[in-house]
C-alpha cells in the first residue's frame, strides 16, 4: 500500500505541490501510473446544458460512476414535469443509453415545484405520500433510470424556518418509504441538501433534512456547500466550511455515501457605481438584478474575465478561490461628461485548483468524492487535474479464484471450497470477509452460504455438503482501499449414490433380479446393464421407488457367469452415475 501512505493528513498539500502553477492556473504533472482511476466525481447536467454536459461527462467518463440529469420538477403527488424534452431535439432515451453504456449510472434530480409549504402538505397527508412514492418509483422504471435524487430546496429557501419543526418529521417519514420502494426495484435513492451544521458547533444548518435520521437509508447525500456568499461578496464555497460541513455528515452515515458539492461558477458583484451612467445602460447582470447584487460567472471564463481588464486574480488559501477587482467606463456615444460612470466589480470563483483541494477532501474523511454543479462550464483544467489525484487513490483490484474438486462428487459428501484473494500486484488480500455463494439450476441469482475471512497468505476455506449440481464463487468485499474481487465461477457435478447391488441366482430361461437403494431417494430413471462381449450393454430398464429402492430385471438366455451393473443417467442436477459390478451364476 506504499502508495497511498503519504494520504493521511497531506492529502492537500501533496495533490497542491503535485500541480504547476502558471501564471496563477494550475497544470497537472504527468500520472505517475496507469492504474484505472478511483471515481470521484459526479454533477448534474441541466437539461439546458444537455449538449456541454454530456460532451464533458463522456469524455471524462472514467471518472464518474452516476451523473444526475437536472431534467424533472415535481408539481404534485401525481404528476412529475418532464423539463428535458421541450429543451432537447435529441430523445432523453438516447442520452440515458449513451450514458449507462459508458458504464454510468443515470440518476436525473428531481426538484420541488409544488410551490411554498405545498410538499409539506402532500407529505402529511399519507395516502398522497403513499401516491407521490409510487409516482416517482414509476418513473425510474418507465425510464430505466438507475436511481433518482431529490433536490427539494424549497423546504429552505421558500418555506421559512418557521415550518422546518412540522416538516422535518414528515420529510423523514417520506424518505425512508422511498427508499424502500426503490431498493426493492434495484434503485438508488439520492438526496441533495444544503449544510446541515455539528450542533457542537453552536450552529444547526439547514437542519429540515434531518440528515442523522435519513442518512442510514439513503444511497447518496448530495451536499450543496456553494452560494456561501450571495447577497454580499465573498467565496463561493469556502474550503474550511465545506471541510467542517464534510465532517459532521461523515459522522451520520457511511463516508462513501458523501458527496461534496463543488461550484463550476463564480459570482460578479457590483460594488460600487461612481458617476451617472449613459441612458440604456444595463449594469443588472444577471437580467433583473440591480446594482450591488451578484452576476454568473461560469468557471472556464473567469481567467479570461480578469485578462480582458488587466485584474490578477488572487489565491485566497484558506478558502481555496480566486478573486479579483475589476473597473469598467460606461460612457455615451456623444461624450457627454455628466453621463459618464465607473462600476467597480468584484469576482470570486473557483478553479481546477480549487477543484483540487476539495476532492482532496475524499481521501481525507474517505467520501465518495465530488459533486459539480454544473457540468459542461467548468474550468478544462479541472479534469487532467482531478484525474491524476483519482489514480493515486485509486482502490487496487483484487483478484479472485476458488478451487473446487474437478470431478464428480458423491451425493452429501462434504467438499472443501478454497478461495484465494490477490491485489493486481500479487500481494495476499489478508484479513478481508470472504462470502462463498452457490447458484443451483434452479436459482436466479446468487446466494451467500458461508462467511470466512483470509488469512495472512490470501486464503479462505469452507466445507461444502454438495445435494446437487451447483456453480460456487466466493467474493471479497470492497473496502476503501481496494476494489469488491469476485472470483470466477465453478462447477460442482455431484452423483447419486447407487448401494451395494443384490442379485440372484436364476435358472437359464428365467429372470434375473437385481436389487439396489438410490440416494437421493427419488424417482429415477435407472438401467440395468450387462457385460456381453467386452462391452456393458443395457439388458432393462425402470425407475426407483420413492423410497429409492431399484428392482430391475431381465431374461436370462445362456448358462455361465453373467455381470451386471445399474446406471442412474444425468439429468439437471445430478451426474451419470454407475453402480460397481455385480456377478453371478447361471445353471
Amino acid at each position: 500500500m506504499s502508495r497511498r501512505a503519504w494520504i493521511a493528513g497531506s492529502a492537500v498539500v501533496t495533490m497542491l505541490c503535485s500541480l504547476l502553477i502558471v501564471g496563477g492556473r494550475a497544470l497537472p504533472a504527468q500520472a505517475a501510473n496507469d492504474d484505472p482511476p478511483r471515481k470521484i466525481v459526479t454533477g448534474w447536467m441541466p437539461y439546458w446544458n444537455t449538449k456541454g454536459g454530456m460532451a464533458t461527462i463522456m469524455a471524462n467518463a472514467d471518472l464518474f460512476p452516476e451523473v444526475m440529469p437536472f431534467w424533472f420538477s415535481v408539481k404534485s403527488q401525481t404528476n412529475v414535469l418532464d423539463q428535458y424534452d421541450p429543451a432537447n431535439a435529441a430523445p432523453m432515451a438516447d442520452q440515458v443509453k449513451a450514458l449507462q453504456a459508458a458504464g454510468i449510472k443515470v440518476v436525473p434530480s428531481l426538484t420541488d415545484g409544488t410551490g411554498k409549504l405545498a410538499m409539506q402538505k402532500i407529505l402529511g397527508d399519507a395516502t398522497k405520500r403513499a401516491q407521490l412514492v409510487k409516482t416517482l418509483a414509476d418513473l425510474a422504471v418507465k425510464n430505466g433510470f438507475d436511481g433518482l435524487d431529490l433536490d427539494w430546496e424549497g423546504f429552505a429557501f421558500t418555506d421559512g424556518t418557521a415550518s422546518w419543526a412540522v416538516t422535518s418529521p414528515l420529510w423523514t417519514t417520506f424518505v425512508k418509504e422511498l427508499a424502500i420502494k426503490l431498493h426493492a426495484q434495484g434503485d438508488i435513492l439520492s438526496v441533495t441538501t444544503p449544510d446541515v451544521r455539528d450542533p457542537a458547533s453552536g450552529k444547526k444548518g439547514y437542519w429540515v433534512y434531518n440528515w442523522p435520521e435519513i442518512g442510514p437509508v439513503i444511497d447518496r447525500l448530495r451536499i450543496m456547500t456553494y452560494d456561501y456568499s450571495v447577497a454580499n461578496p465573498g467565496p463561493i464555497g469556502p474550503l474550511s466550511w465545506v471541510d467542517q460541513v464534510t465532517k459532521y455528515a461523515a459522522t451520520l452515515m457511511a463516508p462513501s455515501k458523501i458527496w461534496v458539492g463543488v461550484p463550476t461558477y463564480g459570482r460578479d458583484w457590483v460594488i460600487a457605481v461612481d458617476g451617472r451612467c449613459p441612458d440604456g445602460v444595463d449594469l443588472k447582470a444577471p437580467k433583473g438584478a440591480t446594482a450591488g447584487t451578484k452576476a454568473v460567472v461560469n468557471s472556464r471564463d473567469a481567467a479570461a474575465l480578469a485578462a480582458s481588464y488587466q485584474a490578477t486574480p488572487v489565491w485566497t488559501e484558506s478558502y481555496g478561490e480566486y478573486s479579483f477587482n475589476y473597473t469598467k467606463v460606461y460612457a455615451p456615444a456623444d461624450g457627454a461628461a455628466e453621463k459618464t460612470c465607473v462600476v467597480t466589480r468584484t469576482v470570486w470563483y473557483q478553479d481546477a485548483r480549487s477543484v483540487a483541494a476539495r476532492a482532496a477532501l475524499v481521501a481525507k474523511y474517505k467520501i465518495g468524492g465530488v459533486a459539480f454543479w454544473s457540468l459542461g462550464i467548468e474550468d478544462p483544467l479541472t479534469w487532467p487535474s482531478v484525474r491524476l489525484y483519482a489514480k493515486t487513490i485509486a482502490p487496487d483490484v483484487v483478484l479472485g479464484s476458488i478451487d473446487a474438486p474437478s470431478t464428480p462428487v458423491d451425493f452429501a459428501t462434504p467438499v472443501t471450497l478454497t478461495a484465494t484473494f490477490k491485489v493486481s500486484d500479487s500481494r495476499p488480500v489478508a484479513g478481508a470477509p470472504i462470502s462463498f455463494q452457490i447458484m443451483r439450476n434452479s436459482d436466479t441469482d446468487w446466494r451467500e452460504i458461508a462467511t470466512a475471512t483470509t488469512s495472512v497468505t490470501g486464503v479462505a476455506q469452507i466445507k461444502l455438503v454438495a445435494s446437487q449440481y451447483v456453480q460456487v464463487r466466493a467474493v471479497a468485499a470492497g473496502t476503501w482501499e481496494r476494489l469488491t474481487g469476485t472470483s470466477p465461477a465453478k462447477n460442482i457435478a455431484v452423483q447419486r449414490l447407487i448401494g451395494s447391488l443384490g442379485v440372484n441366482a436364476p435358472r437359464l430361461g428365467s429372470k434375473v433380479v437385481v436389487k439396489a437403494q438410490l440416494l437421493p431417494a427419488q424417482g429415477v430413471d435407472v438401467v440395468l446393464e450387462e457385460w456381453i462381449d467386452g462391452t456393458w450393454v443395457a439388458v432393462s430398464s425402470g425407475a426407483s421407488g420413492n423410497d429409492g429402492a431399484i428392482l430391475l430385471t431381465a431374461t436370462v438366455r445362456q448358462a455361465g457367469f453373467h455381470t451386471y451393473r445399474v446406471s442412474a443417467r444425468s439429468d439437471s442436477y445430478f451426474e451419470t452415475v454407475l453402480s460397481q459390478a455385480i456377478s453371478t451364476i447361471v445353471r
